[in-house]
């Protein structure tokens, strides 16, 4: 039996926090593109003869485009039950609307007990200007702050992580302060690099400032939140919890580190062992990317990591550059990660058990740590690290690296 599975919500001080920090809100911090502005300042408007809300057209068009800012994919499965239950039987003539105005593209038609409608959206709204927009709508606004608030899943034990650790990660949300006007120069800087980072980090920061909060929690163990998509540079120079500064605690190498786990969990024989000693030895010191960057003679960290994550996350295919100099190096290593693939069928798998693994040490082990011994840290995860009050670097550090022992059976 869990801890959360004991615990009453209305016991948990945190989770009467946060129903509290949504009591005061007034509106949704929103996308809105330029050719919408317009119908923003009217309350409603007219479309064939229908009266609809300009709230719920604006809803529609920022959810698409903020899964688009997350996801980094440009298409759309919208089931029309879902978007009648939000926005009642109306909701074709707003789809109608967005389509006809050419704000959004209908890529695939509805196959009744097939698939969904498929849209994009226009490609001109995605590089023009977007704005923000305040909905305050009665109804929108109580749908959001329910989401916030439901974060109990409904069967325990299909959640990776406690509820109650759930729950204190939520509210700790709320107590993150941003240095607005230095995060928003920074960004300036990068306008002309990428428009998709700086719209996805410009919104984040603004909402963080806002206290709009948005999250989700994976079916994975990972937790999406305004701050996991931060540029680093604003995670670790302009991010304030309770008036303090802020440090950051990753795991070096997390996902090399998560497979020596695994090979070490699995029993395999198919592993040499003085290879996986090596391998075990240089991800546990934080040294793997080093040690293939002294290989290739390098000093490109982010080429040898993305040289991993293809061999780790891809289809290992036999003419890839990556696998090839991955194999050479970890030849008994390498035909384990193809090994393990083909038996579960899925080249995707690996992905989802490292993931799976890095979720548990974080969540349920160092973080659990830090609410037993230091209950009044506030802190906001970044998948494989933790952003702290400064002062408690060095006991936070403590506990990380005493979990990551025990997690490998070395203490």
């Amino acid at each position: 039996m869990t801890v959360s599975s004991v615990i009453k919500l209305s016991d948990i001080e945190s989770y009467s926090s946060i129903k509290k920090n949504l009591e005061g809100k007034k509106c949704s911090l929103q996308f809105l593109p330029v050719s919408l502005e317009t119908i923003s300042k009217q309350k409603n408007f007219i479309y064939k003869g229908q009266k609809l809300k300009s709230a719920y057209l604006i809803d529609i068009i920022h959810n698409l485009i903020l899964k688009y800012y997350f996801k980094k994919e440009n298409k759309f499965h919208l089931m029309s039950p879902i978007l009648k239950e939000k926005y009642g039987y109306l909701y074709n003539y707003y789809m109608d609307f967005l389509t006809e105005n050419k704000i959004i593209i209908l890529l695939a038609k509805h196959q009744k007990g097939k698939s969904a409608r498929v849209y994009a959206i226009n490609e001109y709204i995605l590089r023009g200007t977007i704005i923000r927009f305040n909905n305050s709508d009665r109804t929108l606004l109580k749908k959001y702050k329910a989401k916030v608030a439901q974060i109990v899943e409904d069967k325990l034990e299909n959640s990776l992580i406690d509820n109650d650790i759930k729950i204190k990660l939520v509210d700790d949300l709320f107590k993150i302060q941003i240095e607005f006007d230095r995060s928003i120069f920074y960004l300036d800087s990068l306008k002309s690099d990428d428009i998709d980072i700086y719209n996805r980090n410009k919104y984040s920061v603004e909402c963080i400032n806002d206290k709009h909060i948005f999250y989700h929690f994976d079916s994975y163990g990972r937790m999406h939140t305004n701050f996991t998509i931060l540029k680093s540079f604003i995670r670790k120079n302009c991010l304030l919890i309770n008036g303090e500064e802020t440090h950051e605690i990753d795991i070096k190498n997390s996902q090399p580190l998560f497979l020596t786990k695994l090979i070490q969990d699995s029993g395999t024989k198919w592993v040499n062992q003085e290879e996986f000693e090596l391998f075990k030895n240089l991800t546990i010191n934080g040294t793997y990317y080093n040690y293939i960057m002294d290989h290739l003679k390098t000093k490109d960290r982010g080429m040898v990591k993305e040289l991993t994550y293809k061999v780790l996350f891809g289809r290992n295919g036999v003419n890839s550059k990556a696998d090839k100099i991955f194999s050479s190096l970890f030849p008994t290593i390498h035909y384990f990660i193809k090994l393990y693939k083909k038996e579960h069928g899925d080249y995707k798998v690996l992905a989802y058990e490292l993931q799976k693994s890095e979720s548990n040490l974080i969540f349920n082990k160092i973080i659990r740590q830090i609410m037993t011994l230091y209950p009044e840290i506030n802190l906001v995860t970044v998948h494989d690290s933790i952003i702290i009050p400064k002062s408690y670097k060095d006991s936070v550090w403590a506990i990380f690296q005493t979990k990551l022992y025990e997690e490998f059976g070395l203490i």
